[in-house]
């Protein structure tokens, strides 16, 4: 080990150690760290524990032997100094786009801790946190070193929090792309979601973390931390006629080990006795004999991964319907469990016209009943008289935004229980803390992953027995003329995000092109104006729009600029953000300007110049007045105004259905004195 040290140092210092980029199975780079680690915790008395986010993508593209490498170095470096208690492994999503993501990793322990003045020394090669740790726990010093050397190769960087005598928490952060693959999937038969599940186990950590694994496969779980509760609660269930499909019973407990709870409760002679399953940490064979003595009839080896598990589950209660697919095809495995669901009324809340457009065709097609509300007072009005299974909510919006609108919601007695669904571009851990404090449920990123969507509503809309399951499949991609290619727009990309549906992305690409022509003039005249939530939004808004086409260049400058927005830069600095945006943005109005076909009208209205300027005389008025009836009336003459105006349309109709009517009126008056 130190001469293997030494040598990876000294190509570090040489510049000769090189970052794969290949694909990968996370699974497989924690199984490899479990069985190098596993067997020092066990023999410690220590427990390991995998925490990963649900949001952590499955396969990554990166060098997986070198991101094992720092999780081996800091988990040793924990079991070494650790003497009791838990070492936890987690892995959490800190930020992402649609092709990397920024992993947080850490290992977190309940050993003899750090003081201040010892964590400065960490992270230097041949250094430790004092002179007499060589000599008590071996080492060199050099594995932190290395370690901070790989993430940074990596793209991320190195820290750590600790506290003399309660622990210590060693992170670092790694750049990884998100692997274009998909593994089998594997889908539990909808006759078994919502059964439920005991796991029994007197760490709290552990008990949490496997029961949100299995909360995550949908069943329905409880929880009991000590034999004799869980055989009250097993006799309880019996009773209410609510038995437990499968008990997950740790081994080593006190008072009541894993082995004599599962014997009392064969003892009790039920109806439906449950399944039962022994967790325990590494293989140890008392532990497999004693099992099978017992009637167990699964050993799960701690930590427990979240595939293992499943397929665990699946041996025992059978119903799996198992599925192999590529990226690409359709329907997925995820859109096919939406039966249970179908028929489900959804309210969205979304202001901006091209994501209303792609998230209300796709969650129709799915076969979903969907009602819009522009705003997230219009979202609160009516969940307080409507009866919906779920809100996807945007979090930035005009006279009310997603964050307020669902505290206000929450206020109401009704929509306690109602799940509220982020669903927005901002993909940040602070923005996901955010929404979560509101009392949100969950969160999806924009731009819109089919799959992502589907999974969300899945987990949290309850299947409605009275509801007759919709039969709606997936509209076939009907032919369209598109660009044979667009300068700093991945096509195939977009398309993904519709399903493949032409005749959708071609609309998508023609609202971008009359939506996003101002952009750059209407956040400098906000930013003029002193009017920085405006300019955020509109920066927001043109992040948003721009990943929903693939236009990655542009919605990264986009993204840029808002938060420069948001965290109140100097002046300078902003306008030097809308400067780099600027000309990459033009270039792509000029392309779609050049290179799309002629704009899909919306009906083939005949258009009389007369009746065009009484229309435009009687929307005028109303949006001079402020009057909310615009919409209505905007509404009724879409088409007319469509055809008459189809480079101008859509950005009258975006700051009506903002509720911008000054945008409007200016956009108006504009379309108007352009046609005269």
């Amino acid at each position: 080990n130190i001469i293997n040290d030494i040598l990876d140092f000294s190509k570090i210092e040489a510049g000769q150690l090189t970052i794969e980029h290949a694909e990968f199975e996370l699974d497989q780079v924690l199984d490899n760290v479990a069985n190098l680690i596993a067997e020092k915790t066990t023999a410690k008395g220590l427990e390991l524990i995998f925490e990963v986010d649900k949001d952590v993508p499955s396969r990554l593209i990166g060098d997986s032997l070198r991101l094992g490498q720092i999780f081996v170095n800091y988990s040793n470096n924990a079991v070494k100094f650790t003497e009791q208690g838990d070492i936890d492994i987690v892995i959490r999503v800190k930020e992402q786009s649609d092709r990397d993501v920024l992993l947080y990793c850490a290992v977190r322990d309940t050993g003899i801790g750090l003081s201040a003045e010892q964590t400065g020394r960490l992270f230097q090669r041949f250094s430790q946190a004092d002179t007499s740790t060589t000599r008590q726990f071996g080492g060199t010093g050099l594995g932190l070193a290395i370690s901070k050397k790989l993430a940074e190769l990596m793209g991320g960087e190195v820290g750590v929090s600790s506290e003399l005598g309660k622990g210590s928490t060693f992170w670092f952060t790694a750049l990884l792309g998100k692997g274009v693959g998909m593994p089998r999937e594997r889908i539990l038969s909808g006759a078994l979601l919502g059964k439920r599940v005991l796991v029994v186990d007197d760490n709290k950590h552990a008990r949490l973390v496997l029961g949100d694994l299995l909360a995550g496969m949908r069943l329905q779980v409880d929880q009991a931390e000590s034999g004799i509760e869980a055989i009250a609660a097993v006799a309880r269930a019996e009773a209410e006629d609510r038995p437990y499909e499968i008990a997950f019973i740790d081994w080593q407990m006190p008072d009541m080990d894993g082995i004599e709870t599962a014997r009392r409760l064969r003892a009790l002679h039920l109806r439906r006795a449950p399944h039962m399953m022994m967790v325990t940490a590494y293989g140890r064979e008392e532990a497999i004999k004693g099992a099978e003595d017992s009637g167990l009839e699964e050993v799960l080896i701690k930590p427990v991964n979240p595939s293992t598990l499943f397929d665990s589950v699946v041996r025992i209660l059978g119903g799996v319907s198992d599925t192999s697919r590529s990226v690409g095809d359709a329907p997925t495995g995820a859109f096919e469990r939406l039966g249970a669901i179908r028929g489900a009324r959804i309210l969205l809340v979304e202001d901006n016209d091209l994501n209303q457009q792609v998230a209300t065709e796709l969650l129709s097609d799915a076969g979903f009943i969907v009602d819009l509300a522009e705003n997230g007072q219009i979202a609160v009005a009516r969940v307080s008289t409507g009866d919906y299974d779920i809100v996807l909510m945007d979090m930035q919006m005009p006279v009310m935004d997603g964050v307020t609108a669902t505290r206000e919601i929450r206020k109401l007695t009704r929509c306690a229980d109602l799940p509220v669904v982020a669903m927005t571009a901002n993909a940040r851990q602070g923005d996901r803390d955010r929404c979560m404090a509101a009392g949100m449920n969950d969160h999806v990123a924009k731009p819109i992953e089919p799959d992502e969507l589907w999974n969300a509503l899945l987990k949290w809309i309850k299947p409605r027995r009275s509801t007759a399951a919709a039969t709606t499949e997936p509209q076939s991609a009907l032919e369209a003329p598109l660009p044979a290619a667009i300068d700093g727009v991945d096509m195939t990309a977009g398309l993904r995000r519709v399903l493949g549906k032409r005749p959708l992305y071609l609309s998508m690409l023609h609202k971008f092109k009359a939506g996003q022509q101002s952009a750059i003039a209407d956040i400098s005249r906000a930013l003029d104006e002193e009017n920085s939530d405006t300019a955020e939004r509109l920066a927001h808004t043109l992040r948003g729009v721009s990943g929903n086409i693939g236009a990655a260049s542009v919605q990264h400058l986009a993204d840029t600029l808002e938060t420069a927005i948001r965290e109140q830069r100097p002046r300078q600095e902003i306008d030097a953000r809308l400067g780099e945006l600027k000309p990459p943005l033009d270039a792509l109005l000029a392309q779609l300007k050049q290179k799309l076909p002629g704009i899909p009208r919306r009906a083939s209205v005949a258009v009389d110049r007369q009746q065009i300027k009484a229309v435009c005389d009687q929307l005028e008025s109303l949006l001079t007045d402020n009057d909310s009836q615009a919409a209505d009336f905007l509404e009724a003459n879409a088409d007319l105004l469509a055809t008459a105006f189809p480079d101008r349309y859509y950005m009258i109709e975006d700051g009506i259905r903002a509720f911008d009517f000054e945008l409007a009126l200016a956009s108006l008056r504009a379309t108007s004195e352009t046609s005269t």
